[in-house]
C-alpha cells in the first residue's frame, strides 16, 4: 500500500528531490541518525558522569555544561575521552535504513556533528568514495574522484581526545575549527540542506543556529529537519513555537508521527528524484513490420531528453544507438556539450558469450543501471538464438529487475516481440503494476491502438508525466 503524505511533507519532497536534480542538496546528520543504528544518545552516554557528579541526568539539559563540569571536576578531559572510546568502539552497531538511503542519495554534501564513520560505510556499502574532513588541514586537500565530501564537524572516532563536547569547546571551536564554521556557512548559504538527527533538546542544534545567525535571511536557501509530534498538547505547542522561531533562520520543521516515519520519506524523495530518469530496454536483430523503427527510436529519446528527463541505457543492439541519435538532436537542439546531463551510457563488455562469468557480469552491469532510473522502457526485444530468432532473454530479465529495484515499466506493445508479452502481462494485471495510479489505465489500453510514432510518444509522455505528478 502507498504510502500517503500531507501537503507540507509532499512540496518538502518535491523541492528536495529538485535541489538533488540542480547539485544543490546537502545532509546534515545528528546523534539521533546513529541512535538508530545502536549507538548511545547523549543523555544515555553521559548518565555515567552524572552519578559520578551525584547529578540526575534528567535534569540536565545543557549536557556540554555537563561534559565540563566533569572536565572540571577531574582536572583533566582524560575520563571523559575514556568514556567516548568505549562506547565508540563497540563492536554491535549496524547500519540503519536512513544511512543506507541518505547513501543511495545523489549528494555530494554531508555534515555531521557525530563521531563515528556510520555514514562514511554507508557511502562505501554504496560505492562511493568519501572524502572525509576530519581537521581544518584536511579542508586543503582533495581526494581525486571523490563522490562525497563527509566533514566530520565535532571531529572522529579515531581521534576522541580532539572531539567538541564540553562547553568550553564549544565556546572555542571558532578559534580551534574556524574554517569548518566558514564550510559550513557557505554550503547553509548556497544548498539546500536536510538536518536529520536532531531534537529540540540537542544542544548542538542550538550551537549551529547560533553560527548562521550572522547569515542574512534573504541569502539562505530553505532546510527541512524532521520533528516527532509530542502527544502531549501543551509541549507540541511548545514545539510550535520553536518551530515558527527556526523559520527565521530558513529551517522548515517537517513533522512526523514517529521517527519511524523517516524511512518512508526518504525513499519516497529517492523515488520522485528517479522517476526523472528513464532506461530503455531493446535489442531487436529485426524490427517486424513497425514502420519507420529508426525514426522512432530516435524521436521518442529525443523528445524524452527534451522534456528534461535523463536517459539511461545498456546499448541494445539495433535499439542503443539509435537512443543516443536522438538525444543528441536534443542536444543539438538546446545547444548543449553536456553529454553526461542528458544520457547515461552503459554498454555490456565483451566477454565470451557462452562464459558463466558474462553472464554474471551482464546481470552486474544491468542492475547497477537499472537501479539508477525510476522508469523502464520496453521496445521491440527479439534476438537471435543458435540461427533462431527468439524473444530476447536479457529483456525478460531487465523487466524483473526493474520490478525488484521498485521502477515503474512501460513496455511499447506495437514494436512486438518481447515488448507485445510484457505489455499483455501488465495489462492482464494493472493493479499489480500500478496499484497507486489507476487512473492510468485507460492511457495503457490505447497503447496497443497507437498507429503513428507521433501518437505512440506523445502517450508515453502523457504516462511518464502522470507519474511524475503528485
Amino acid at each position: 500500500m502507498k504510502t500517503t503524505f500531507d501537503d507540507a511533507t509532499n512540496e518538502f519532497i518535491n523541492n528536495f528531490a529538485k535541489q538533488m536534480r540542480d547539485g544543490n542538496a546537502a545532509v546534515f546528520a545528528g546523534a539521533g541518525l546513529s541512535v538508530a543504528s545502536g549507538y548511545f544518545d547523549w543523555k544515555k552516554l553521559l548518565e555515567p558522569i552524572a552519578k559520578k557528579l551525584k547529578l540526575n541526568i534528567q535534569d540536565e539539559h545543557d549536557l556540554t555544561a555537563l561534559a565540563q563540569f566533569f572536565v572540571d571536576d577531574r582536572e583533566s578531559r582524560n575520563d571523559l575521552t575514556q568514556i567516548l572510546a568505549e562506547e565508540f568502539t563497540r563492536t554491535n552497531i549496524v547500519l540503519s535504513e536512513n544511512h543506507d538511503i541518505l547513501a543511495r542519495l545523489p549528494i555530494a554534501i554531508y555534515w555531521t556533528t557525530n563521531y563515528d564513520n556510520l555514514i562514511e560505510q554507508a557511502l562505501r556499502q554504496a560505492g562511493k568514495l568519501a572524502d572525509v574532513k576530519r581537521y581544518q588541514a584536511d579542508l586543503a586537500i582533495n581526494i581525486p574522484k571523490r563522490d562525497a565530501i563527509v566533514y566530520k564537524m565535532h571531529g572522529d572516532i579515531s581521534d576522541l581526545a580532539n572531539t567538541v563536547l564540553t562547553k568550553h569547546e564549544y565556546e572555542d571551536y571558532n578559534l580551534t575549527r574556524e574554517l569548518f564554521s566558514n564550510a559550513f556557512k557557505a554550503d547553509f548559504v548556497s544548498r539546500s540542506m536536510l538536518f536529520i538527527g536532531f531534537s529540540f533538546t540537542d544542544p548542538n542544534l542550538d550551537y549551529l543556529i547560533s553560527r548562521i545567525r550572522t547569515i542574512q535571511q534573504k541569502h539562505s536557501k530553505t532546510h527541512y529537519y524532521f520533528v516527532r509530534k509530542d502527544k502531549d498538547e501543551k509541549a507540541h505547542n511548545r514545539q510550535k513555537i520553536r518551530a515558527h522561531s527556526l523559520k527565521q533562520y530558513g529551517l522548515r520543521a517537517i513533522w512526523v508521527n514517529e521517527y519511524d516515519d523517516v524511512p518512508d520519506i526518504l525513499k519516497e524523495i529517492e523515488s520522485r528524484y528517479l522517476r526523472t530518469s528513464i532506461f530503455f530496454s531493446g535489442a531487436a536483430e529485426e524490427y517486424g513490420p513497425f514502420p519507420n523503427p529508426v525514426d522512432f527510436i530516435q524521436q521518442l529519446s529525443m523528445h524524452l531528453a527534451k522534456a528534461g528527463y535523463k536517459i539511461f541505457t545498456g546499448f541494445g543492439k539495433n535499439v542503443g544507438t539509435h537512443v543516443l541519435n536522438g538525444v543528441l538532436y536534443a542536444m543539438i537542439a538546446e545547444n548543449s556539450k553536456r553529454l553526461d546531463k542528458y544520457i547515461t551510457l552503459r554498454p555490456f563488455p565483451m566477454i565470451g558469450q557462452n562464459d558463466r562469468i558474462a553472464k554474471e557480469t551482464k546481470a552486474t552491469f544491468r542492475e547497477s543501471i537499472i537501479k539508477e532510473a525510476g522508469i523502464a522502457l520496453f521496445i521491440f526485444g527479439n534476438k537471435l538464438i543458435d540461427g533462431k530468432l527468439l524473444l530476447s532473454p536479457g529483456m525478460k530479465d531487465e523487466f524483473e529487475m526493474a520490478l525488484n529495484a521498485g521502477l515503474k515499466v512501460i513496455p511499447i506493445p506495437t514494436t512486438g516481440y518481447q515488448s507485445k508479452e510484457l505489455y499483455d502481462l501488465v495489462m492482464n494485471n494493472f493493479s499489480d503494476y500500478y496499484e497507486d495510479f489507476p487512473q492510468l489505465k485507460e492511457v495503457f489500453a490505447s497503447l496497443e491502438q497507437k498507429v503513428s510514432s507521433s501518437e505512440i510518444i506523445e502517450t508515453v509522455k502523457t504516462i511518464i508525466k502522470t507519474l511524475n505528478e503528485y
